[in-house]
């Protein structure tokens, strides 16, 4: 039987890790004070204990760089519902202006692919 930690594991979709990789800057800004933010990414199955070791490494030497590698840790195996997640956590750790931001990226992406989806190939009709 599968563990939460195995299920959890993977790559976070493309339009997920997308919102987060284009909100990179801000996110390390605004997610400085994260102490509380990565122990609920933890207590939920997002990280484990060797993602923790490596970004309270980061967070030593520099806070915004422990953000940077719990983020990029994030997209690369918090799994599929690793976005959820996350801001559900955002939003119990004091951050809930940062989830609703991500949140509407988020939305504005994913209609925006269901458009490009939606549209016809180009085809080339000859001058008549």
């Amino acid at each position: 039987m599968a563990t939460a930690d195995e299920l959890n594991r993977g790559r976070m979709n493309e339009i997920d890790r997308y919102v987060i990789q284009s909100n990179m800057e801000d996110l390390c800004q605004e997610l400085k004070k994260s102490d509380v933010l990565i122990t609920n990414m933890f207590s939920k199955h997002i990280f484990n204990s060797d993602d923790i070791d490596m970004i309270e490494k980061q967070l030593e030497k520099n806070p915004r760089q422990g953000i940077k590698e719990a983020l990029k840790c994030l997209m690369a195996s918090g799994g599929v519902n690793a976005f959820d997640v996350f801001i559900d956590c955002l939003n119990k750790s004091g951050f809930a202006h940062v989830a609703e931001k991500l949140q509407i990226d988020r939305k504005e992406r994913t209609e925006a692919m269901n458009v490009e989806a939606k549209l016809p190939d180009a085809v080339t009709t000859p001058p008549s």
